[in-house]
């Protein structure tokens, strides 16, 4: 395993815009978790009311047999109709699936189930009380979801994480790459690429993914931007690297210098896997909203490489390396040890 490092966490003074946006999200995910407790726990009720989820499954069966014409996956019209045939299990799992389709629940007020009426009616009092849970969630409310498409839900949806863990996960890229690509481009050119990264990996998402009635939230497709922008303008620069070989022996670990594009690689790699892997019906990362920002980064940074062909600038950057470490040696984090020698007391040798 290996983690960029670069050069470490840089100070607010020399990445304020960085800072600024990290500060933010954290504002917001502090807003959210208070504000949207009870709407969270009220959602987390209905999910864990299995008879709930399997009679919405039934309900969502027999949804698909009647819109066969529909653009759904052969799996989950195959799921319908093994629910259909009577296998409990899947009807489950086929709730589950449901509360991802718009059309669904859009359509549930004219839905008339033929199976059990009180069920069904109990049902329908049900996802009544969810509606009204997810309009006052601020994940639906400021996340990219089908009820609202906006403009505006696609800048929103950023700043929006779903958890402490999800918000860590983002800002630690966004405090390491962000950062090292304020200093070069300037707090401004900064913010632009952010957002542009941001609204254009919704844009990925919206089209091949598909927009769902699950939220969209989460910087991670403008950290990817930002990311792969950073590795683009600096291709062959040598960055440092913290490497864990998993292995039980002296140094399997410490640090490595490698190109930068090494990172973006390891990145677009995985998002891309993530894709191909997973159905998008049900959910998870949006590794296509990673794909997006990754695209937006890359032309962004082809497009100004290209202008810096035309209008050279001759002036050293502030942040050029001096001395460059040396390409692929590992550093290993090597504990002291002793080491008798003749003649002498003791001495320490690495």
């Amino acid at each position: 395993m290996i983690f960029p490092i670069l050069d470490g966490l840089m100070g607010w003074r020399r990445a304020p815009i960085t800072w600024m946006i990290v500060f933010l999200n954290l504002a917001v995910l502090i807003y959210t978790t208070s504000t949207g407790t009870e709407s969270q726990q009220g959602l987390d009720e209905l999910m864990k009311k299995h008879f709930f989820v399997a009679t919405q499954g039934r309900v969502y069966a027999q949804y698909l047999e009647e819109h066969p014409l529909a653009e759904y996956p052969e799996f989950l019209s195959e799921l319908g109709t093994q629910v259909q045939t009577g296998t409990a299990e899947r009807a489950e799992m086929l709730g589950q699936l449901a509360f991802r389709d718009f059309n669904f629940l859009h359509d549930a007020d004219t839905i008339e189930f033929k199976g059990d009426q009180v069920a069904g009616r109990m049902w329908h009092q049900r996802v009544a009380s969810l509606r009204l849970l997810q309009e006052s969630h601020p994940s639906f409310m400021f996340g990219l979801n089908a009820e609202d498409t906006s403009l505006s839900k696609w800048i929103s949806y950023i700043f929006v994480h779903s958890g402490w863990l999800h918000f860590f996960g983002n800002m630690l890229f966004m405090v390491i790459f962000g950062a090292a690509l304020e200093v070069q481009i300037g707090g401004l050119g900064f913010l632009v690429v952010f957002l542009m990264a941001g609204a254009f990996s919704a844009g990925v998402f919206a089209l091949m993914t598909g927009v769902t009635s699950s939220p969209l939230v989460g910087a991670s497709g403008a950290v990817s931007g930002v990311m792969t922008l950073y590795c683009v303008l600096n291709w062959r620069r040598p960055e440092r690297y913290f490497y864990w070989l998993f292995l039980p022996f002296r140094g399997f670990m410490g640090f490595v210098y490698l190109p930068a594009w090494v990172a973006m690689c390891l990145w677009a790699i995985n998002d891309l896997a993530g894709y191909l892997g997973t159905l998008p019906e049900l959910g998870g990362v949006a590794h296509t909203a990673h794909l997006g920002g990754e695209v937006a980064g890359l032309v962004t940074g082809l497009t100004l490489y290209v202008l810096r062909r035309f209008w050279p600038s001759q002036e050293v950057h502030a942040t050029a390396r001096k001395a460059k470490p040396p390409m692929g040696v590992l550093i290993p984090f090597l504990p002291p040890q002793y080491k008798k020698v003749p003649g002498a007391i003791r001495t320490w040798s690495r």
